[in-house]
């Protein structure tokens, strides 16, 4: 299309906004100017020609809109390149400080577990000495548990070895000439060193709970605490079946508990 064509079809378009009867009454001198040079022929009034230089102009406002449209949206770009452009300073200074905040909170988490670290190993190491220590004790005491005890045992060694001694060397010999008197008196040194070396171990016995148990000739059976090694007739009206006639051997408790039962003969009845 010539110049003169399209200046003829965009001058009505600088007007305002018009109907269609407004826009074909400011083409009609617009279509006199140009009709020469147009390859068809083309009279006033024609609606050939109103149509075709309606399309013609609706195409030229519609790329104007565009035109426009593009400038505009070209504008609100610029707009908000400039606008992040001068928000970008404090944005940059925003993630700096949240960089420091995440290095801070980290060098506290290290610190807090290399305390915890510490701890747990010194907590290991008192652990292991701990276990180290119970186990030396408890080997110890497993050695030397019977310490107390064995030190009550040596006055009774103590007097055994005296009732040894008690009796010269050369009356121990075969043969050796001793009247009955002084055999006597031997004796009887002897008996009572034993007699007291067993009071020594009983009261020693009963320091560490070990007691004798009381049995007595005409006592109850007890299956308990004693044990039948064999039984007797009765012989006199004064002996009672299922008692005890003799004791041989003294039964022994620890705290509660039976340590050894006694030993004893029962008596039973003829028939």
């Amino acid at each position: 299309m010539s110049s003169l064509v399209r200046s003829a079809i965009q001058r009505p378009l600088l007007l305002p906004q018009l109907s269609a009867q407004q826009y074909q009454a400011a083409w009609q001198p617009q279509v006199a100017a140009i009709a020469p040079c147009m390859s068809f022929k083309i009279w006033l009034g024609a609606p050939q020609a109103v149509q075709w230089f309606a399309n013609e102009a609706n195409n030229s406002k519609n790329t104007a809109d565009s035109e426009q449209a593009a400038g505009a949206n070209s504008a609100e770009y610029e707009a908000a390149a400039a606008g992040a452009a001068a928000a970008e300073p404090g944005t940059e200074a925003a993630g700096e400080n949240q960089l420091q905040q995440c290095q801070h909170l980290l060098t506290k988490a290290q610190e807090e577990a290399a305390s915890f670290k510490d701890k747990w190993q010194r907590s290991h190491a008192e652990m292991q000495n701990l276990i180290a220590r119970q186990a030396r004790e408890k080997e110890t005491l497993q050695t030397y548990a019977v310490q107390k005890f064995a030190q009550s045992l040596l006055e009774v060694a103590d007097n055994l070895e005296s009732a040894v001694k008690a009796a010269p060397k050369d009356v121990l010999q075969a043969g050796a000439d001793v009247s009955v008197e002084k055999a006597l008196g031997y004796l009887k040194s002897l008996l009572e060193g034993v007699q007291a070396t067993e009071r020594v171990l009983l009261k020693n016995m009963a320091s560490q709970g070990v007691q004798r148990l009381e049995i007595a000739d005409g006592d109850s059976f007890d299956p308990n605490t004693q044990e039948a090694m064999s039984t007797i007739p009765t012989t006199s009206p004064a002996q009672t079946p299922g008692t005890i006639a003799a004791v041989w051997q003294s039964g022994y408790k620890i705290h509660d508990r039976i340590l050894r039962a006694a030993k004893v003969i029962v008596y039973h009845s003829k028939e």
